[in-house]
């Protein structure tokens, strides 16, 4: 637990880092003295996952651990930790599927592990230099993700341009943060605020590339481009991560950086920056349902969902108050089994049934009803109906906009007409499911046997998924936790 007399600082309380960081070598030894051992590979990540996921659970509520004075592992980063843990838990025993027919399994796995670690640097950065170093050696992993399968033209592709459009925002991230110290002298996040003196347009351009660099990360529109190509030609595993992890990964960036720097960026520019997060969250909700509404693939369609649940998460940083954060991690939370469960059962589907459009999926209910009612469930808490996880986040982010009142309360309205509208493209693949297509009649088809690699990370990330949705109390108070601990960061 981290107090006081329980526990060495440098054994329990920075197990989690250094279980990932002892993994990527274990991984890459294990290849080296093994051969043909892609199940050992895969049960050793898993493991390591597993390992960092409780671990982090055991040293969240007490742990301050300053390193170099650019890390503080607090409740906050621990809490992000938990969060990315848990994806690449799920995401390496999708793996195990995926990486049977590779001739070097052992680089995914340590790909996977590299990037957790690194996330979880990001969560724990307090110098803006630092954030952007583990940042970019997270993306670097999920760039060789992204390519793992380069002999596919697809997958090719869209590791190209997630590279163009990573190394693009991730120039305007360094160029925001060169600005924004020479106009104040200091990299560091928490004491910016004590520093800023006055007007400066200086800073008013930073904090404007800071927004637009991140918002690269997070696609929100209008720098969403390139995330429907990415998902569709990467491999399912890395387009469960990236949709998971990396995306959060962004929303914990930003979340440090205007958790300290908002109310200062406010009365520098004589704007109120809060408008903008508000501008960003509702084209991004919106652009993002309407493009999904007329997708036939389905993993694009997820894709453009996945946009529009970044519009919802972005109403916390445009609220910005401290009970609006603390809902925006819950979100985040949520939003993650929902999502990344989705994918594996649409990875599910595509390798046993070859299902790829969203007429692909007629009649999967009656062949493969397990992962059928488990990506139903998925899809309607994205779609925000409860009691699932994502209908609890959007409840309370929207109720946050309402409590706020005045203009605040019309973006509510826009986030309930939009979880509205996306209600239609995500009951249209549960009634493909179920109902099949006009002028299909059911198959003659038997039950087929799930692959534990694809159902056992479904039924984790179903039983969260509901479970997150009625027994929200403790998520939320371990977010109110989190972003009270950055107060002392």
């Amino acid at each position: 637990m981290g107090g006081e007399g329980e526990v060495d600082p440098g054994t329990l309380d920075y197990s989690p880092i250094l279980v990932l960081l002892v993994g990527v070598v274990a991984v890459f030894t294990q290849d080296l003295v093994r051969e043909n051992s892609k199940t050992t590979l895969a049960i050793t990540s898993v493991t390591l996952t597993l390992v960092c996921l409780i671990s982090t659970l055991l040293v969240t509520t007490h742990t301050h651990l300053s390193v170099g004075g650019v890390f503080v592992f607090n409740s906050y980063s621990f809490f992000f930790t938990a969060v990315f843990s848990a994806s690449a838990l799920l995401a390496c025993i999708q793996s195990s599927a995926y990486t049977e027919t590779k001739s070097n399994p052992f680089e995914f796995y340590a790909l996977i592990l590299a990037a957790t670690a690194a996330m979880s640097f990001v969560a724990a950065a307090t110098n803006l230099m630092a954030l952007f170093v583990v940042f970019e050696a997270a993306t670097v992993s999920t760039y060789a993700m992204t390519a793992y399968s380069r002999r596919q033209k697809s997958s090719a592709e869209a590791a190209i341009k997630f590279f163009v459009v990573g190394a693009v925002s991730s120039g305007i991230i360094l160029y925001g943060i060169s600005l924004l110290y020479i106009a104040t002298g200091s990299l560091n996040i928490s004491p910016i605020t004590t520093i800023i003196h006055g007007g400066s347009q200086l800073l008013s351009v930073a904090f404007i590339l800071l927004i637009a660099g991140f918002g690269f990360k997070v696609a929100a529109v209008p720098f969403h481009m390139w995330l429907p190509d990415t998902y569709e030609g990467a491999p399912y595993p890395t387009t469960s991560f990236l949709s998971s992890a990396s995306k959060v990964m962004g929303f914990a960036a930003l979340v440090k950086i205007f958790f300290y720097m908002g109310p200062s960026v406010t009365a520098i520019a004589g704007l109120d920056w809060r408008l903008i997060f508000a501008a960003l969250a509702l084209l991004t909700m919106t652009l993002g349902n309407l493009a999904a509404l007329v997708q036939t693939s389905f993993k694009r369609l997820l894709a453009y969902s996945s946009i529009s649940q970044s519009g919802y998460i972005l109403i916390g940083l445009a609220l910005g108050s401290g009970y609006a954060y603390a809902i925006l991690l819950y979100f985040t939370v949520a939003y993650v089994f929902s999502k990344i469960g989705s994918f594996i059962a649409a990875d599910n589907f595509e390798s046993t049934y070859g299902a790829r459009s969203i007429t692909d999926y007629a009649w999967l209910g009656r062949r493969s009803p397990v992962a059928s009612f488990s990506l139903s469930i998925f899809l309607l808490s994205l779609a925000g109906i409860p009691p699932l996880a994502v209908f609890v986040a959007k409840f309370f982010m929207f109720y946050a906009a309402v409590q706020a009142g005045g203009a605040w309360i019309w973006l509510s309205v826009a986030g309930v007409l939009n979880s509205a509208l996306s209600l239609y493209y995500y009951a249209r693949v549960i009634k493909n499911i179920y109902l099949g297509v006009e002028n299909q009649p059911p198959p003659d088809a038997q039950i087929t046997r799930e692959r534990w690699s694809y159902l056992l990370p479904i039924l984790i990330a179903l039983a969260l998924t509901v479970l997150l949705g009625v027994f929200e109390g403790p998520v939320i108070h371990a977010a109110h936790v989190a972003i009270n601990s950055l107060g002392g960061a």
